[in-house]
């Protein structure tokens, strides 16, 4: 499929739209409603591609409110394709959200905290058709490795988001400690990530970054709820 135009084909860019949030929530509402396999069954057809199944049921839907089948189409919803295939896109948006180090005092927006989680959400539930780069075998693995594995932690991170932003956030107020364990269920969940890394409670502390106040307990609650015996060992050995 070749992702390329003439100047009179309108395209959208999705890095123009206001701020990251609505370029997210853009992105994933696309593959939900099936907006960009639409327009790839399009281009194919442009292109006089083969279309596969659920390519031919996309434009078939779209053919039906045209009033000639022959008739080009320029926009879907009112807004034209996208100027770049929807893993270049993609590419684009999630170094945006990885934020390096973590520090648990700051304020992080919606589209940080929770973007890729929803992004890798609709992938798998809506992404199965779309059009892949060489070498991939699913649409979640278009991201390199070493950017989702980051962006997971990351993920995890968000269950200790606050803390340090008031006095009363900290891990000596007791109501407060169950986020340790949240995170540390999350962790499971991204057992791959913490492997990926070789993660250890030593260079943990250097991709999240607490309070000094409340760094002491969080090794100690890590140490005894994961059995660690040093800040060196694995923890995904523990998971």
């Amino acid at each position: 499929m070749r992702w390329e135009f003439g100047p009179d084909i309108p395209t959208h860019d999705f890095l123009e739209e206001d701020g990251l949030e609505d370029t997210v929530g853009f992105f994933a509402d696309w593959l939900v409603d099936g907006t960009f396999l639409a327009w790839e069954a399009v281009m194919c057809e442009e292109q006089d591609l083969p279309l596969t199944s659920r390519q031919k049921k996309a434009l078939g839907k779209l053919l039906s409110f045209n009033d000639e089948e022959d008739d080009e189409i320029l926009y879907i919803n009112e807004i034209p394709r996208p100027s770049e295939p929807w893993y270049v896109i993609l590419n684009k948006i999630v170094p945006r959200l990885l934020i390096e180090p973590y520090r648990t005092f700051d304020i992080h927006g919606e589209a940080e905290c929770d973007g890729w989680n929803r992004i890798v959400t609709a992938l798998r539930e809506h992404g199965q058709g779309l059009s892949l780069p060489a070498g991939v075998e699913s649409p979640e693995e278009v991201v390199p490795a070493e950017m989702r594995h980051k962006l997971w932690l990351q993920f995890c991170f968000n269950d200790l988001s606050g803390f340090g932003q008031s006095d009363e956030l900290t891990l000596e107020n007791p109501d407060e400690l169950c986020q340790v364990d949240s995170f540390i269920e999350n962790l499971r969940e991204c057992k791959d990530s913490a492997a990926y890394f070789d993660l250890t409670l030593e260079s943990l502390m250097t991709r999240l970054v607490l309070p000094e106040r409340d760094q002491p307990i969080f090794v100690k609650m890590m140490r005894e709820k994961l059995g660690l015996s040093s800040a060196q060992e694995q923890i995904a050995d523990r998971l």
